[in-house]
């Protein structure tokens, strides 16, 4: 509770400060070498050449005190008037000085009938000014050390018809440079403090959208930036020399600035701090898409802001109060609801927002001339884009912990799941490898048993039935040893060179095709490596080649077989050929278990096979192996 009472009290009293600040910073009294007229002969004339000398006798008009405020005239009447104001130097000056003061509309300046400055062309010296004006311009001018001698002087001011902000002159001040420079502080201190304002708005704003536009997910991006920018347009008035559009389009666009910054205003604070309240968000476009329309219009006909016969500046006053009353009760109700320094921070800018823009609408708007002005806007502005680079900072800090945070888990969860999957892998491997282990010795088992071992048991039956004499039994006997000795030759061809592998069977089967009466002619040109021979797939392939040659010594009554290669492309593969010159193939092959086994090991391959008749021969079988040179895909078999 004393929270929220800080809160709320604190803006209120700032507010009453700065006011009371800027006043005395506006006048310094107490610099005792500056003339200070504390007042001036009205002049009811719309010449531009000044009242003569001695106006206070010579012609009608009324004394009035200084600083001066004229309030808006009516419509389709605008006056000008001359103020005159008189003092006495009891010395030359020897030294060049200075006159300045503040004005709302144009003014011509004499001295002594002597044209001074004039703060527009003098053909727009009739010309009203067509926007709102919150505190005054400044007319800073050097005065000749030869126009002040010692003696009576004049000052007239010609002061251009009131517009919508009506006609004013401040006190006037005049003295030597280094004084009135002196003097000049404040006023540069609010200006420079609007200008770095002005800037910083329009870079942070702008970073904010730029960051939107990497995350679109970001709307609170979107509406800070857009809150921002609009509070630099609105500032640029007191930092340009010149409007950037003409009349009535330089209004529209500050009048509409005004709207969106103030309409914002409750939806940002929501996003800051109390994100769950959607309805802010709702209830502060639909302002903007009510308040926008209106006041633009309003702009674009040039509707005073002090003619409350008219009910738009009701409306607009009422409208803005309305939604800033909206922002501070969202940045309250925050606070209440969660209390921290940031939303603390959020609820005190949100209250100086409104009390200051209450004090300068006072004072320039509904009661113009009461007491001076200076537009205390620039300080909420300058507050809240402070904060919102410090909320944004806090944000970007705090992601980024997140993300350290977030990184460091996923980092843990990854060392975790690698050391799961890393034993993993060795139980896979260690399992692999046993079944590959156990899948090698199914195949040797079952090589020695159709092999070596087969051809031992047909050997010991005929043993044993006394049916072989003792050289049949050596002949038996060197058959098993040369099919041991194929088996081991295949199994130790692992790298797919085919050149090799068809060396080794011919070296183990030549002597066997010999003895067979059949002549072996060795055709093979082109043994490249092939991937499918790699590992056990060399075992495969002579099994294949061993029982072809089996099959022409037995069945084919061949004299003579040539063992070819040929390569192939594209696809890029190579053909194994034996070809003999015996009684050929029948139309129907059987399907005989040989035949089924050479199939089913060219399927293991992912090779093809083929018998057909040999080109420019009358009779014989050619037996065609076409092994792929890419990556083998077993399975995959053309008969």
């Amino acid at each position: 509770m004393l929270l929220l009472l800080v809160a709320l009290s604190s803006p209120i009293l700032l507010t009453a400060l700065m006011h009371l600040w800027s006043l005395q910073t506006a006048t310094p009294a107490g610099t005792s070498s500056l003339l200070w007229p504390q007042s001036a002969w009205r002049v009811d004339q719309r010449s531009l050449l000044p009242p003569p000398a001695g106006a206070a006798s010579a012609v009608p008009g009324v004394t009035v005190r200084l600083p001066f405020f004229e309030p808006a005239a009516a419509p389709g009447q605008p006056a000008a008037l001359w103020l005159v104001a008189s003092f006495n130097l009891d010395q030359a000056a020897g030294t060049t000085w200075t006159l300045a003061f503040g004005h709302r509309t144009p003014v011509l300046v004499y001295l002594d009938g002597r044209l001074l400055a004039n703060s527009v062309p003098l053909p727009e010296a009739d010309l009203p000014l067509r926007n709102l004006l919150i505190g005054e311009q400044r007319l800073s001018v050097s005065v000749p050390a030869e126009w002040l001698n010692a003696g009576a002087h004049e000052i007239a001011v010609r002061v251009g018809a009131a517009g919508p902000s009506g006609a004013s002159v401040s006190g006037l001040s005049l003295g030597p440079a280094p004084a009135m420079e002196a003097a000049d502080r404040p006023r540069r201190f609010w200006l420079g403090l609007r200008v770095v304002t002005a800037l910083s708005a329009l870079v942070i704003g702008t970073l904010l959208l730029f960051a939107w536009l990497v995350d679109r997910r970001e709307s609170l991006f979107l509406w800070s930036g857009l809150q921002l920018l609009m509070l630099a347009l609105l500032l640029s008035p007191y930092v340009l020399n010149s409007p950037l559009l003409p009349a009535p389009w330089w209004r529209m666009l500050l009048d509409g600035a005004d709207v969106v910054a103030k309409g914002l205003a409750p939806a940002v604070i929501a996003a800051w701090a109390a994100p769950n309240m959607h309805w802010v968000r709702r209830l502060s476009f639909a302002y903007l898409a009510l308040a926008l329309p209106v006041d633009m219009t309003a702009a674009y006909l040039v509707l005073p802001w002090v003619d409350f016969s008219h009910p738009w500046p009701w409306w607009a006053l009422s409208s803005r109060l309305a939604v800033l009353g909206l922002a501070l009760w969202v940045a309250l109700q925050a606070l209440a609801d969660k209390p921290g320094l940031h939303r603390f921070g959020t609820a005190v800018l949100a209250g100086l927002a409104l009390w200051v823009w209450v004090d300068v609408s006072l004072c320039a708007i509904v009661l113009p001339g009461l007491l001076s002005v200076v537009d205390l806007n620039v300080v909420a502005y300058a507050g809240w884009t402070l904060w919102v680079a410090l909320l944004l900072h806090r944000r970007l800090v705090n992601n980024r912990r997140v993300e350290r945070h977030l990184r460091a888990e996923l980092a843990t969860q990854l060392a975790h799941r690698s050391e799961e999957l890393r034993a993993q892998y060795a139980a896979l491997r260690i399992s692999e490898q046993a079944r590959t282990a156990a899948s090698e010795r199914e195949r040797l088992l079952a090589e020695m048993h159709d092999g070596v071992g087969a051809q031992l048991t047909s050997a010991k039956m005929l043993a044993s039935g006394g049916q072989l004499s003792s050289g049949e039994m050596v002949d038996a006997l060197d058959d098993c040893l040369r099919e041991m000795r194929l088996t081991v030759d295949a199994l130790s061809v692992t790298d797919g060179d085919l050149g090799l592998l068809l060396a080794t069977l011919r070296h183990r089967l030549e002597p066997a095709l010999r003895a067979g009466g059949i002549t072996l002619d060795w055709q093979v040109d082109h043994a490249p490596r092939v991937p499918a021979l790699q590992g056990t797939g060399g075992r495969e392939l002579a099994r294949i080649v061993q029982e072809g040659l089996a099959n022409t010594m037995h069945h084919a009554g061949a004299t003579r077989v040539v063992v070819s290669t040929r390569l192939l492309s594209p696809p890029a593969r190579v053909q194994v050929c034996i070809t003999d010159n015996g009684v050929g193939m029948p139309a129907v092959l059987s399907p005989g278990r040989g035949l089924r086994n050479m199939r089913q090991r060219v399927a293991r391959l992912g090779a093809a096979i083929d018998w057909r008749k040999p080109q420019g021969q009358a009779a014989g079988t050619e037996l065609v192996i076409e092994l792929p040179l890419g990556d083998a895909q077993p399975g995959q078999v053309q008969l």
